[in-house]
């Protein structure tokens, strides 16, 4: 009987830690959302003389700004990547930050996500999704498919260095495992009607709720406006930090 009493104790530890450790993520993750304000107008010239490489997402659009690995293996390039899910365009009369974050951060729930697992819920999709990635076994094209979309997607915002890229087949982090989970995902279910492309760019998406505050930094480097919000360096960024997006004269 006590050892039961024992057991039971200590499932109920158990639990409770694990709701508090969700509440803490949910926290965190609301917080770098909320954290991102526009720059004091004090910005540096440099920030403000980045040339764009893309205009704004001025219609809904099956694309998306992301990053992808260059050919030297150990960098990237902010790019227009297409996805499965449509991407909003920006919203006239907000400031850029806010106009990015509408267009980089995915609501709702994809037609593709098994129940219960939506973009509106970050923290609990990426438990959600962990599982897939051993319980859905791949055969013949598919699983090589699966094995080049994660030799190519590439874990930006927590693991490797400016010149040092992590792709997500050669990371621990509890996101690379769910990036490989929905792609094994999408392939069994929509590998005859999406390509490689397609689903490296809806990854994305879903690396726009889990680090919301990289990639709206990459976007507004990308269409030139930088300044708002600046750009930190990450996995992948270069020596410059900033993908080699050019410096106008």
């Amino acid at each position: 009987m006590k050892l039961q009493i024992g057991e039971q104790l200590s499932h109920e530890l158990s639990y409770k830690l694990g709701i508090w450790l969700v509440t803490i993520l949910v926290a965190v993750n609301q917080f770098m959302i909320g954290a991102m304000v526009p720059k004091a107008q004090g910005s540096s010239n440099t920030l403000k003389s980045i040339k764009a490489l893309f205009t704004t997402q001025g219609a809904s659009a099956r694309e998306i700004i992301a990053t992808k690995i260059n050919p030297d293996g150990r960098t990237t390039a902010v790019v227009k990547q297409p996805t499965i899910t449509e991407v909003p365009a920006e919203p006239k009369g907000l400031d850029a930050v806010e106009a990015a974050k509408i267009v980089m951060i995915a609501t709702g729930t994809p037609f593709y996500a098994p129940p219960g697992i939506s973009f509106d819920d970050p923290v609990g999709a990426l438990a959600a999704w962990q599982p897939f990635e051993d319980q859905i076994q791949l055969n013949g094209d598919l699983q090589t498919r699966w094995e080049k979309i994660v030799s190519t997607m590439t874990c930006d915002y927590c693991c490797g260095g400016p010149t040092r890229v992590t792709a997500i087949n050669n990371c621990g982090c509890r996101h690379a495992k769910a990036y490989r989970s929905i792609a094994k995902h999408i392939l069994q279910g929509y590998g005859g009607q999406y390509t490689d492309e397609e689903i490296l760019g809806e990854l994305q998406r879903w690396k726009g709720v889990w680090y919301p505050k990289g990639v709206i930094e990459d976007y507004l480097l990308a269409t030139g406006r930088v300044d708002a919000l600046g750009h930190q360096t990450h996995g992948g960024a270069g020596a410059d930090g900033m993908h080699g997006v050019a410096v106008s004269h």
